[in-house]
């Protein structure tokens, strides 16, 4: 082989070696690459063989049919690898144009170009060969390639393609953000290198077509950009705006600890007007006090800036060493945390305080109490627990600022008297408590100064009344909130007492505490096996012949014995449990009546109905259903209601006592004339039987007036048409009288107490 032939020879084995190189590279590394990019990539990297093929082998023909042959090859290669570069940049540049107008006219065109190419075996309209020495001498020949017009109109399409190319680049470089065109621009311009390389290798007329160099050199950007680029100029720049842009001041140092820079936090944090990195390290050594920088450390300060308000920094710094360990500079990391202080502090003020008084809250009490206590477990303290009488009311009609402007005032107050060493809070709602120690507090002065506190409160003309219950603790042995607990429940026994302020808690009301803990727990149980009795108290006319009586409840206890109403209805009505005595005084009554049906006894009962009931049950229902069961007249069964049953609810307890009435039931109205009976309510309520408390005379000084006033009773009842039972009639004189007065029913201790049900069936049927 000839010197020349052997150097292009080798020059392409070179390329070939090198595009394999590339290939081989990039097959390794697609799996990390995956998508049409990565496929598109190769697809132009294998193309590349094609041409370098066929220049190859034109170099090496012997003949000028295998020099044809491999020129062919060259130019259907480089329109393959064109076409694979355009879909590579369509892919690079992000451009949608698969299935679009320009793939088409590409794929056209190129398709064109090929075919052109292939006929050019037979018409030679493109290129033929002509064997011809190299360099002007005649030792070594060449079949040198003959430019036709075909060949200039294929390079025209590949050049117009390559244009479209470089177009998409140049527009992805306009849209694309500065520090990304890097990958962009260098990719334009080796395929602007390649165009006018090709243009050279064309025009120039050479004993061998170099173009493939071109080709290599583009494949081996395309390998570089989609494979192995690694942005260092984005990467720096990304770095450099993080560094900038950073929440935190940052301030780097060289070998020498001289400073180099610092970023704008940096300054706005250390508050350095002059943009000098030395300014930021004196202003950071002036807040910690000095310190020493040549090694990686941690620390929290707190400095007043320039409005002479506390800072809070965290600052890190940290030594900057090279691969194998030698310092090559360090670094200050400065974070503001004063929005995160004030914050986690207002957050830890808000969880231990309450937010309207400022006071401690609840549950930061309990726990200084608790401390206290276990601190000090010997010794004797003082619970106080303030309350607003009939807050409730305040809030309502005054609204809710005055109700604020009381709790606060209070609270100023509380603060201003208190010892330094007591702990004091908002309980909950209008609920004060403070915990003291004994010697602190003088229990004459407290009731004194309560009252005369309590004047100037509000800022209405309304006179508050505060109630304080006092507990002595001493030791552990019962929890703040129980301790809390008696004080309110000494408060209880005086919240109708507007002349006491203070109470402190002792043995009676504790034994009083008891006792409704035992009651309430005992009581289903007592009903359960009967121990609650039904006592009958009778009822007879003006001729003394008995009409019927009175359910009273009474409660034979297995401890205590039997016990009065007084001693279990009061606690029973509070905590809504009297539903169920009723419940059971009702069934009895009924259970009687019907033995009295069977027996040709023609007596009625009277059973009370509680204000309570109309909320725990459907009166209506049960009682109608009993009258079902044990079927019996409801007319026997007479019901006593109170006006204040009716009251809470009237319109909707009236339309049920209507109901029951146009069921057969009689309805009565209790101790009219002992409480505050409405002559108003009287006129709406349906009732049929009106019932007269004889404490309307026992408890007066006038009596003269009382009985007018209970013979004007009288007559308006039977104007109204209303029967009465006059109740609590004790002596022959009292009978007597209200004979004359034109009553009809009486009941009390003259004729019986109330009795069992045997004793009351024992009575004689004419008392008089």
């Amino acid at each position: 082989m000839h010197s020349m032939r052997l150097e292009y020879a080798t020059e392409s084995i070179v390329l070939i070696v090198l595009l394999s190189v590339s290939i081989i590279l990039a097959y390794n590394q697609k799996t990390k690459h995956p998508g049409n990019l990565s496929r598109s990539s190769m697809r132009v990297l294998y193309s590349i063989y094609v041409p370098l093929i066929g220049n190859f082998i034109a170099i090496l023909a012997g003949s000028s049919i295998v020099s044809i042959i491999g020129y062919t090859i060259l130019l259907l290669g480089m329109n393959l690898m064109i076409l694979n570069m355009f879909t590579f940049a369509m892919d690079y540049c992000e451009f949608r144009y698969r299935g679009t107008l320009l793939q088409r006219l590409i794929s056209l065109l190129i398709t064109l170009n090929c075919l052109s190419t292939i006929a050019n075996i037979f018409l030679h309209h493109i290129f033929t060969v002509k064997l011809d020495s190299i360099s002007g001498t005649s030792s070594e020949k060449i079949f040198r390639i003959q430019s036709s017009f075909g060949r200039y109109i294929n390079f025209a399409v590949l050049t117009v393609v390559m244009l479209v190319i470089v177009f998409a680049f140049v527009s992805k470089c306009i849209r694309v953000a500065h520090p990304y065109q890097e990958k962009y621009r260098i990719l334009l311009s080796g395929f602007i290198l390649c165009i006018i390389w090709e243009t050279y290798t064309v025009l120039s007329n050479s004993a061998y077509d170099r173009s493939a160099i071109g080709y290599v050199f583009c494949g081996f950007l395309i390998y570089y950009f989609s494979f192995c680029y690694k942005p260092i100029f984005i990467k720096r720049y990304l770095s450099d705006s993080v560094i900038e842009n950073h929440t935190d001041g940052i301030i780097f140092y060289d070998i020498d600890v001289n400073p180099i820079y610092a970023n704008d936090k940096a300054y706005r944090i250390l508050q350095v007007s002059d943009n000098t990195p030395d300014k930021c390290t004196d202003r950071l050594l002036d807040i910690t006090g000095g310190v020493d920088i040549n090694n990686d450390f941690d620390i929290s300060s707190r400095y007043k800036d320039n409005e002479d308000n506390y800072r809070y920094i965290n600052i890190n710094h940290r030594l900057m060493k090279d691969k194998n360990g030698y310092k090559i500079g360090s670094f200050f990391n400065i974070h503001d945390s004063t929005e995160e202080v004030l914050r986690n502090q207002e957050r830890r003020w808000r969880s231990n305080h309450d937010e309207l008084t400022g006071l401690y809250n609840k549950s930061r009490f309990i726990e200084l109490v608790n401390a206290e206590r276990y601190r000090n477990p010997s010794g004797k303290f003082y619970m106080i627990v303030s309350d607003i009488n009939d807050f409730k009311f305040f809030n309502e009609v005054f609204g809710r600022e005055e109700a604020d402007h009381i709790l606060v005032a209070i609270a100023q107050q509380i603060t201003e008297i208190c010892h330094n060493d007591t702990i004091y809070c908002r309980w909950n709602g209008d609920l004060f408590a403070a915990f003291a120690r004994d010697q602190d507090v003088n229990l004459d002065e407290l009731d004194k100064l309560v009252r005369s506190k309590a004047s100037g409160i509000t800022r209405i003309n309304r006179q508050i009344i505060i109630h304080l219950g006092i507990y002595a603790v001493s030791g552990n042995d019962i929890t703040t909130n129980s301790i809390v607990d008696r004080c309110l429940l000494a408060i209880a026994s005086i919240k109708d007492d507007y002349s006491k302020r203070i109470v402190v808690y002792d043995d009676k009301l504790r034994k009083s505490r008891l006792w409704e803990q035992q009651i309430t727990s005992d009581l289903d149980d007592a009903i359960e096996k009967q121990q609650i009795v039904p006592y009958i108290q009778p009822q007879y006319n003006d001729e003394g012949i008995l009409e019927g009586g009175e359910m009273l409840v009474r409660w034979n206890h297995p401890t205590e014995g039997f016990l009065s109403p007084a001693r279990f209805i009061p606690i029973i009505e509070r905590n809504g449990m009297i539903s169920k005595v009723d419940r059971y005084m009702w069934e009895s009554a009924c259970v009687i009546l019907a033995k009295w049906k069977n027996t040709g006894k023609k007596l009625n009962l009277s059973i009370n109905i509680s204000p309570k009931d109309f909320y725990f049950m459907d009166i209506y229902k049960e009682l109608t259903d009993l009258i079902t069961k044990y079927d019996i007249q409801p007319a026997r069964l007479h019901l006593e209601i109170t006006e204040t049953s009716v009251m809470n609810n009237a319109q909707e307890n009236i339309s049920t006592l209507n109901r029951l009435r146009e069921y057969g039931f009689t309805v009565e109205m209790d101790d009219f004339g002992s409480g505050y009976s409405s002559l108003n309510m009287l006129k709406d309520m349906p009732i049929d039987v009106l019932k007269i408390d004889m404490v309307f005379l026992s408890k007066t000084s006038n009596r003269d007036k009382s009985t007018i006033i209970l013979q004007s009773i009288i007559n308006m009842a039977n104007e109204l048409q209303l029967p009465q039972i006059t109740e609590g009639v004790e002596t022959r004189n009292q009978l007597d009288m209200l004979r004359r007065m034109g009553c009809k029913l009486f009941q009390g201790y003259y004729f019986s107490k109330p009795v069992p049900l045997d004793e009351f069936e024992a009575l004689p049927d004419k008392a008089f």
